[in-house]
């Protein structure tokens, strides 16, 4: 079976990944000084408490191209194949850094996709590429299949504020402000990889409400499609969203899960996203 290899970022948990057979890379959060290995060292949980009481911001770094050779190196040695499903290169280096021990490995028997996705939507295809691959699919049949998820993957995100992500070198500090006054909740959407806001709604039910709007604005075939929320922090959130998605849509085959501390070091606590496909794959 070809092995799936991916990063943090996913916001899956590691017992999960685990029992998918998904190999996860951890990414970097430096908080008061002291580095965390993103879930390896520091929960979800234990990650927004500390954010908390913490009077600096979070710093991220990624994965360098050193730790992927190590893993290729691996796979290469037990003759093994594998398909690393990235983090967004429009939000990080790490895709490049995986190009080049890539480039370094010189085996065959590797694939590396931009996944053009985070937070959940690189779990939903994390998700969706680990049952095909234990049915078997062939390795260039994952690639091809991973490829078009990152062409048509959503995310759909509902934050309390920019201000992070301004810090953060994320969006413009015209966007940020424009999302900081009045309960107004920012929503916000990914462009080939890269977050942009598109809409700003008063109050979080409305938000979450719009959300659902956009998705069935955007998506076919939602009754076939597993979706998925993660949430910062924000389990009555993320519940609210579930009971709208089921009760007032129909929509069931919905999975939940936390944001850990990369992605929740440039949204800030409280975040709810929502990812699905633009078909069902």
């Amino acid at each position: 079976m070809v092995r799936i290899i991916t990063e943090t970022t996913c916001d899956i948990s590691l017992d999960t990944l685990q029992e998918w057979n998904v190999e996860s890379l951890p990414m970097f959060v430096t908080l008061d000084g002291v580095e965390y290995r993103d879930r390896y060292d520091i929960s979800p949980a234990e990650f927004f408490e500390k954010l908390g009481q913490s009077k600096s911001l979070p710093t991220t770094a990624q994965i360098t191209p050193n730790r992927y050779q190590e893993v290729m190196e691996d796979v290469r040695d037990k003759k093994q194949q594998a398909l690393f499903l990235v983090f967004s290169s429009g939000l990080s280096g790490s895709y490049q850094s995986c190009l080049i021990a890539q480039e370094a490995v010189g085996y065959d028997g590797i694939r590396v996709v931009d996944t053009k996705a985070a937070c959940g939507g690189q779990g939903l295809i994390v998700y969706e590429i680990q049952k095909r691959a234990a049915q078997g699919m062939s390795l260039d049949d994952l690639t091809e299949t991973a490829n078009w998820m990152a062409e048509h993957i959503e995310h759909l995100i509902m934050v309390e504020n920019l201000e992070m992500l301004r810090r953060g070198g994320r969006i413009s500090s015209i966007a940020a402000f424009m999302g900081g006054v009045m309960n107004i909740k920012p929503i916000i959407h990914m462009v080939d990889g890269k977050l942009i806001p598109f809409d700003k709604i008063k109050g979080k039910k409305k938000a979450l409400r719009r959300l659902i709007q956009e998705m069935k604005l955007r998506a076919r075939d939602l009754d076939k499609q597993k979706l998925f929320i993660t949430h910062a922090e924000n389990p009555m959130g993320a519940q609210l969203l579930v009971d709208e998605l089921k009760t007032e849509h129909g929509l069931t085959d919905v999975s939940v899960n936390e944001m850990g501390a990369t992605i929740g070091s440039h949204t800030g606590k409280d975040t709810i996203t929502l990812h699905f496909f633009s078909e069902a794959p």
